[in-house]
């Protein structure tokens, strides 16, 4: 009978060992697939922080690119107001509307 309890001892050991060497295995891949998820997690913040910077930037160029077209068009309406200005000659009256 010694021999059978012993075998039985033997038995429920190495289930035992089986256990919680299937258990290791599963904890460690579960660690694996969670640093897995985390480093995708970390490209996708840092993609997003990209394209919102990308896209923040270029509402500033348009903005900027926008304002000289305008100052370059403003400058350019000054000139002909100064240049029609000069070519008037000074003794003349200025016009004033029938009333």
């Amino acid at each position: 009978m010694k021999n059978a309890t012993d075998r039985r001892a033997a038995a429920r050991k190495a289930a035992a060992t089986r256990k919680h060497r299937a258990a290791g295995k599963k904890a460690a891949a579960k660690k694996k697939a969670n640093i897995a998820v985390r480093k995708r997690s970390e490209a996708a913040k840092k993609a997003n922080e990209t394209r919102k910077r990308n896209v923040a930037a270029k509402k500033r160029s348009d903005a900027a690119r926008k304002a000289n077209e305008t100052r370059k068009r403003n400058t350019a309406a000054e000139k002909t107001v100064e240049t029609q200005k000069e070519t008037l000659p000074s003794d003349v009256p200025p016009i004033t509307p029938l009333t």
